[in-house]
This record gives structure tokens, sequence and C-alpha cells, in this order.
């Protein structure tokens, strides 16, 4: 059986508890929008899109939830390895269908970012860290250094997520600046 150190774990499990968190934050405060941006997924008949919307909601927030609480943190990191498989699969059929110009949902109402085949990579590697959080862990004492240590790493994931979420998200931005100045 393979067993590792509890402080790489708690840090998968704290960085994608915070992800679901402030997804679900986001989806919340702009509800109409994330509506929205569900529907022009095409993959939801309109007569469940209220539903489904709440429904994604409210999986978030317990895989979240669940992520910071080490008796459920293995079955929220399942769920949000699973509901990360879901949102690639969505992307993955819109892009097949030739519609890469819908937003992807996951930035919130502040910037808007198209799917492409890089955020389908970006979730598998979100997958790789949900799936470790799985892992088993020695049960040695955790120490205030321990609970530091993930404090300050998790911080810095975070801002690494954001800078390379948000070079995804200008990334279309670019090739279309580009294609423009060819063009010219």
């Amino acid at each position: 059986m393979f067993v590792l150190d509890p402080v790489p774990i708690l840090l998968c499990n704290y960085f994608i508890g915070c992800l679901f968190l402030f997804g679900c934050f986001d989806k919340v405060r702009a509800f109409p929008m994330f509506r929205a941006t569900l529907d022009d997924y095409q993959l939801v008949p309109s007569a469940f899109l209220n539903i489904s919307s709440v429904i994604v909601i409210v999986l978030e927030l317990g895989i979240g939830i669940g992520a910071f609480k080490p008796t459920l943190a293995p079955f929220s990191m399942f769920c949000g390895a699973v509901l990360l498989l879901v949102y690639s699969a969505a992307i993955g059929i819109n892009l097949a269908r030739g519609r890469n110009n819908i937003d992807c949902g996951c930035t919130g109402p502040a910037t808007r970012q198209f799917i492409s085949k890089w955020l389908v990579l970006r979730n598998f590697g979100l997958i790789a860290i949900a799936i470790t959080g799985m892992v088993m862990t020695n049960q040695r004492a955790l120490y205030v250094v321990d609970f530091a240590l993930v404090g300050v790493a998790l911080l810095g994931a975070m801002v690494l997520y954001g800078a390379v979420n948000q070079l995804l998200a200008n990334a279309t931005r670019f090739d279309a600046l580009h294609s423009d100045l060819e063009a010219s």
C-alpha cells in the first residue's frame, strides 16, 4: 500500500477545496450568468437548466467543504475528480462540435475564458491533484509548522493557478490579435 506524509496530501485537499469553494462562490454571485453559461454548452435541456445549475453549485460546495474535513476528504477528492472529468467531457464535446467561442464558466463573471484544449489539460492536472489527495497518509502528529507550510504552499499554489488561468483566458485573445495583425 502506498502511504505518504500528510502535508502534501493536505495541500492537495485544501487546494482542490479552495478551487471548488471559489468556483461555487462565483456561480452563486452571478447565478443568471452561470445558468446562461451552462445553457451555452447545449448539453442540458432547457427544462433542467435551473435544477442542473443548483446541483453543480451544491456539488462544488460539498466538495469544497468536504476537502477540509479529514474524514470526508478522500470522498470529496474522488467527487472532485469525477466532476472535473465531467467538465472536461463537456468542454471536449463542444470543441468537437467546433464550438470554441463559449465561456468555460470557470473564472467567474469578471473574466470570460473561452473553452480550449488547454482547459481540458488543466482539468486533467487538477484531476491528478485530486487523486493524489485520496492517497493514504501515515499517522504522524501534525505540528504548527506543518500547517504553516501547508498555508504558505497553498497561497503559492493558488497564486500560480490564478496566473496560469489568466494566461489561458488571454491566450485566445492573443491568438485573435495575432491573426488580425497578420491579416493587416
